[in-house]
């Protein structure tokens, strides 16, 4: 399994925890959105909240998806195309905190 630094504390990436992907690097959910509070606007605060929430929910949903065992052939490739929209569904809210 691949390894990872996150940009903003200097700590390793673990297997099981949340982090998500920047054009500055990997990053942990907790610190990325500690960064965009101190960076934001006080107007965009909320959007930023509810954009950190979902993006906590959909990290929580791909480590579920990895949790989930299963053996059949179809079933693996099912969980493996809802792993990509979920991770692409992260990846697009990743953009959008990104962006405030």
């Amino acid at each position: 399994m691949a390894e990872f630094e996150c940009y903003v504390c200097k700590k390793k990436v673990k297997t099981g925890e949340k982090f998500t992907f920047t054009k500055s690097g990997s990053v942990h959910l907790d610190c990325f959105a500690s960064l965009k509070r101190k960076e934001v606007s006080t107007d965009k605060a909320d959007k930023l909240s509810i954009l950190v929430s979902l993006l906590d929910f959909e990290l929580t949903h791909l480590l579920n998806i990895l949790n989930l065992q299963t053996f059949s052939p179809e079933a693996k490739e099912m969980l493996k195309t809802k792993y990509k929209d979920i991770e692409k569904a992260a990846g697009e809210t990743t953009r959008l905190i990104s962006e405030l």
